[in-house]
């Protein structure tokens, strides 16, 4: 599924497999003292299933889906998950639709490197407006840089107060690293 669908469309799906059990849980460390989350990109779930085992039993949580046939995996996979089929452009709206305000915590599997430079930055205003102050965005990079890649990097340093950079993940295919970013 996940190979089918990335070659199909690579600049939604962004690898040709899941993320690792190492990733998965260094991206989710912050989830335990969230009260509202939100996943973006969640493919099969790597993450989703780490946010749900760790989340507090009141958090909110809700993912952000574009692809339609990777949320329908997932909700095979998750049967009560709370999922969005669309851009997270439009997390405003969504977050409306739910009576929340802001949330503390946003974890991202979207494949910043694919994406147009209007995309990315659409996507990270979207994201930062959604945030609290000093709420967590969390997302991943591989490590083979890229121009692209290297740019994002930039823009989440000019659009965060604070951006910590983990160690590599040397057992995810490929390598990657986490950033951790605050407003």
């Amino acid at each position: 599924m996940f190979l089918y669908q990335y070659f199909k469309n690579p600049k939604q799906i962004g690898a040709f497999c899941a993320s690792s059990k190492k990733l998965s849980k260094l991206i989710t460390s912050h989830v335990q003292y969230a009260k509202n989350i939100i996943e973006i990109g969640p493919g099969t779930g790597s993450f989703t299933q780490y946010i749900l085992k760790q989340k507090n039993h009141k958090a909110n949580f809700f993912a952000v889906e574009i692809n339609s046939h990777m949320a329908k995996k997932l909700k095979q996979n998750i049967k009560d998950i709370d999922i969005e089929i669309q851009s997270a452009e439009f997390l405003p709206d969504m977050l409306k639709k739910r009576s929340i305000n802001k949330v503390d915590l946003i974890i991202s599997g979207i494949p910043w490197a694919m994406l147009k430079n209007k995309e990315q930055d659409i996507l990270l205003n979207s994201i930062h407006n959604s945030l609290e102050k000093k709420g967590c965005f969390a997302t991943f990079a591989y490590i083979f840089p890229t121009l692209k890649g290297r740019k994002f990097k930039k823009k989440l340093f000019h659009t965060f107060s604070k951006v910590e950079i983990s160690p590599i993940v040397w057992q995810n295919l490929p390598p990657a690293f986490v950033y951790f970013c605050t407003k």
